[in-house]
């Protein structure tokens, strides 16, 4: 027996979504001659001559408000070979987000005014001064729904892997003995591959193996983003780095690898009702999951799972009493929406914007905002 719950839930969840206005900008192609500096840029596009230590990182920072927007830069200077490594002397063209705009609508502060009747033998009234304009300033309405989630949080998604990941190496120390490490502190790094100075490198932290609870069989990985390091020079024969950034502090255990996330706005297509999937695991190893936790879905795109689909997460939320036929079984109800923001051919990664109780991995979702069981 499964608690009743209105139709209105499907209109609700949209609720939950910020709506942003998408205006698609046209690509424009890397500049020919860009590394000499000799392309001719559109008026709209600013060139940036790279000069030591730059990172597509830190120009996304600046030029388009997140570091984690590096691939719009990219995307229009694809002479770059390595994103995560640019040389001074070359001419970057980059592209800052267009104003929004704004319309501009008259606004009367004053109601109009009643007609008075006039005697026919009376002369005419005064004129009744034009009530004052003013200038009210509205955004353009919305085409899309899209997932309210912050560039950072993002990144950090993570994913479900049935193998364990390998990187290109591990932090050996620090200048101090320490255990955790944290931003603008000096690592030395123990790497299997040559990484030029000046190059962006991804840390990784890997919970695992995990034995899914529940009708799943599966067992594997999480990896999830931790913080970036940027590679300096050699001191003393060992290759060190400076951490740029870190979400919690780098330990010896965690992954190096040259792969950073970057963000991508997350378009609501809530998907064909009715698959099924479990809940795998959370990002971070905890008992309960809730608003703002990424979890780990065993339905991926071999499935017909794609980014921004929607699962209702359904967990037991009580006990019947009453009925002799059900008595001491489970009510199992929606408890938390999600929505897909990253996927792979087996497993798919979703965010939580929403939940009304928190729920243990192992329980099942839905794809589909429809409220009807």
């Amino acid at each position: 027996m499964r608690r009743p719950i209105g139709n209105f839930w499907g209109i609700a969840v949209l609720g939950m979504f910020l709506l942003l206005p998408c205006a698609a900008r046209a690509q424009q192609g890397a500049p020919e001659g860009a590394a000499a500096g000799t392309a001719a840029i559109p008026p709209e596009g600013l060139i940036h001559t790279v000069v030591a230590g730059d990172t597509l990182w830190d120009l996304a920072a600046k030029h388009l408000g997140s570091p984690w927007k590096w691939t719009e830069i990219w995307e229009h200077n694809r002479f770059v070979t390595n994103p995560h490594y640019i040389y001074p002397g070359i001419r970057i063209v980059i592209f800052p987000p267009a104003p929004i705009a704004v319309a501009m609508t008259e606004v009367s502060t004053l109601p109009p005014p009643a007609p008075a009747p006039v005697p026919a033998a009376a002369p005419a009234s005064p004129a009744v001064p034009e009530a004052p304009k003013v200038a009210a300033r509205t955004k353009p309405a919305p085409k899309d729904p899209y997932l309210d989630i912050k560039p950072a949080d993002f990144v950090r998604a993570g994913e479900f892997l049935r193998v364990e990941p390998k990187g290109i190496g591990h932090i050996w120390g620090g200048r101090e003995p320490k255990v955790g490490f944290a931003e603008n502190e000096v690592v030395y790094l123990q790497l299997n591959k040559e990484i030029p100075a000046g190059q962006l490198l991804g840390v990784y932290r890997v919970r695992g193996p995990i034995d899914v609870s529940g009708s799943s069989t599966h067992s594997g990985y999480v990896k999830y983003l931790v913080g970036i390091l940027q590679v300096g020079p050699e001191v003393e024969g060992q290759l060190s780095a400076r951490v740029r950034q870190s979400f919690e502090d780098l330990t010896r255990a965690d992954l190096i690898s040259e792969e950073i996330p970057a963000f991508s706005a997350v378009k609501i297509v809530p998907g064909e009702e009715g698959l099924k999937a479990t809940v795998l695991a959370g990002r971070q190893e905890n008992s309960e999951l809730a608003t703002g936790n990424f979890i780990y879905l065993d339905r991926g795109a071999n499935a017909g799972v794609a980014v921004g689909n929607v699962f209702r997460v359904v967990a037991p939320t009580g006990i019947t009493q009453g009925i002799p036929s059900m008595e001491s079984k489970s009510v199992r109800s929606d408890v938390a929406w999600a929505v897909v923001v990253r996927v792979s051919g087996e497993y798919a990664t979703a965010y939580i914007p929403s939940s009304t109780e928190s729920f243990a991995a192992g329980v099942q979702a839905r794809r589909g905002i429809s409220a009807n069981k």
